[in-house]
Formats: structure tokens, C-alpha cells, sequence
């Protein structure tokens, strides 16, 4: 398959590239402007090649036996920002792999308002779109105006925001095969010495609720019809602290599977199961999985 691609093309582990540390081998290609990234989608359509954008490996889990997806990853032009000032505040175009904690961090510092609740989440621009990930209450899709994306053949769409279906973490992105590569997000404007103050409160706030000092995805189930936090039925069902060889339920925040050091996709698999099926039981409620898998479950 290597022979297909150009020089920056190279075999890596999952476990290097996911936030979960898991993962098996699998073939990496990095994409610096959205004309390479086009060129090789037209490639991979044309040879019948799969393929998976993976942006910092959050929201992921890897099977250990690698996957037969070209992985896709943005760099260059494609995580650089052009701020311009507008009537009401600041007007962004920021590529799709730029790092979602350090835009928030700089609108902050900026004045530019409206990106505080994402300073401690991880992953790009791109997938924050692809999931309209948020926390406190909003959501990535609150400040959109636009989103560029490159289809499966390498064709360029614009979508205006009311074109993206947004929904609690969905949008549709996750059922189209398309690549975020541009977005244009509107902010306000206030003191950057009150935007950072409210920035570092959110972030300590994080660290005191996450499990942030162990290996893990962010959250793994979704907020159900029923609107009950996933966390409180995994609690509720006994399970913080449940193991499956080096997997566990947060014993600090029941939504997430952290690594306590050697666990593989299978044991993180196992747990999963073994969380929805014991919450269904308590609650007659069956969780769905927020993360995307990648390769075989194994």
C-alpha cells in the first residue's frame, strides 16, 4: 500500500497516536495544505484505499491488532489561524487540525470571547466540529459560521452552520466521509484579564473532576433520551473502579475508562460491554458509545 503515497508517509503504532495508548500498527500519512490533502483523497478513492482522519487521538479507541485505514493527519497551513476584527468582536478562519486547548487559550488572551469552555478539551478544531464537542453547556457549533471540508474524492463543499445538522455530539460529518479542513468561527469581546481568569477556573474544574492523570478517551457514553449524565448511571449501577485487566472505571468520574498502565483495546472493549449491559439491568437504559472505533474490535 506504502507505494501509493508520497515521502511523509510512514508505519506507526495507535498506542503513539490515541489518547487511550492502545492500538496496534497501522500506515500514517501527514497532509500539510488542503491541495495535498485533496490530491491524496482523489488517490485513496481512485485505488479503493480506506481511510481514518485522526486529529490528537481523542474520542478513539485502536484495535490492538492495528487497522487496515490509511490514517490521515493534518499539519502546515492546515493548523494555522487568521483572526480579523469584526463589528462585534473577532471573526477566525482556523484549519481543521489546529489544537482546540491552545485556540481557546489564545482567544483568551486575545479578548475574544466565547471559547472559554474549551480550554481543557482535547483534540483539533476538526473533530470538535465532527463531534460538536462542548462542555458547561455549549457547544462548538454556538460560535460557527462556516466549515470547509474536502468530500471523498477530494472536492471542496462550504456548509453554512445551518447545513452542519448539529445536535448533542452529532452532526453530519459522522455520517458523510468528508474532512474538516476549514472553519469560521465568530467570537465576541471582553477584558482578556476576565476571559483568562474564567479559562484557568474551567480548567481547574476539569482536573478536579476528570481522571486526567491516567491515559483515557474523555468521555465514553453519550447523554441518554432520558437526559441522566451516563456518569451517574454508571455509579449508580456500582461500577466505579470495575476493572477488566488494566481498564477501569474512573473511580473519579464514572464516564471514563482510564489505562491504568497496561491495558489493551480488548480489555477497554470488555469494560464497555460489561458497563452497558450491567446499567441496562439497573436502569433499562442502554448506553451508546460517544467514542469511534478504529479497526477491528477486537
Amino acid at each position: 500500500m506504502r507505494e501509493h503515497f508520497p515521502a511523509n508517509v510512514g508505519i506507526y503504532q495507535l498506542s503513539e497516536m490515541t489518547t487511550w495508548k492502545t492500538g496496534g500498527p497501522a500506515v500514517s500519512v501527514t497532509v500539510t495544505s488542503s491541495g495535498m490533502l485533496a490530491d491524496l483523497l482523489g488517490l485513496t478513492f481512485r485505488e479503493g484505499i480506506p481511510w481514518f482522519i485522526l486529529g490528537q487521538g481523542s474520542n478513539v479507541l485502536a484495535s490492538d491488532s492495528g487497522c487496515s485505514e490509511v490514517i490521515i493527519r493534518l499539519a502546515g497551513r492546515m493548523e494555522e489561524t487568521e483572526w480579523q476584527p469584526s463589528e462585534k468582536g473577532w471573526t477566525l478562519c482556523t484549519g481543521g487540525g489546529v489544537h482546540l486547548p491552545k485556540l481557546s487559550g489564545v482567544a483568551c488572551s486575545r479578548g475574544a470571547s466565547g471559547l472559554e469552555y474549551a480550554i481543557g478539551i482535547p483534540g483539533t478544531v476538526g473533530g470538535a466540529v465532527f463531534m460538536n464537542a462542548g462542555a458547561y453547556g455549549n457547544s462548538i457549533s454556538d460560535c460557527l459560521n462556516r466549515v470547509s471540508v474536502l468530500d471523498c474524492r477530494g472536492s471542496e463543499n462550504i456548509f453554512d452552520v445551518d447545513e452542519c445538522c448539529f445536535g448533542y455530539r452529532t452532526s453530519r460529518f459522522q455520517n458523510e466521509k468528508m474532512i474538516i479542513t476549514e472553519v469560521e468561527i465568530s467570537l465576541g469581546i471582553d477584558d482578556p484579564a476576565v476571559l483568562r481568569s474564567e479559562g484557568k477556573r474551567i480548567l481547574s474544574l476539569r482536573r478536579s473532576k476528570f481522571p486526567l492523570k491516567y491515559p483515557n478517551a474523555g468521555s465514553v457514553f453519550r447523554r441518554p433520551d432520558e437526559g441522566i449524565p451516563p456518569g451517574k448511571l454508571i455509579e449508580d449501577a456500582g461500577l466505579k473502579g470495575r476493572t477488566a485487566g488494566g481498564a477501569q472505571v474512573s473511580e473519579k468520574h464514572a464516564n471514563f475508562i482510564i489505562n491504568t498502565g497496561d491495558a489493551s483495546s480488548y480489555d477497554i472493549v470488555e469494560l464497555i460491554e460489561i458497563v452497558r449491559e450491567s446499567v441496562f439491568s439497573f436502569s433499562g437504559i442502554m448506553l451508546k458509545e460517544e467514542i469511534r472505533y478504529l479497526g477491528r474490535r477486537d
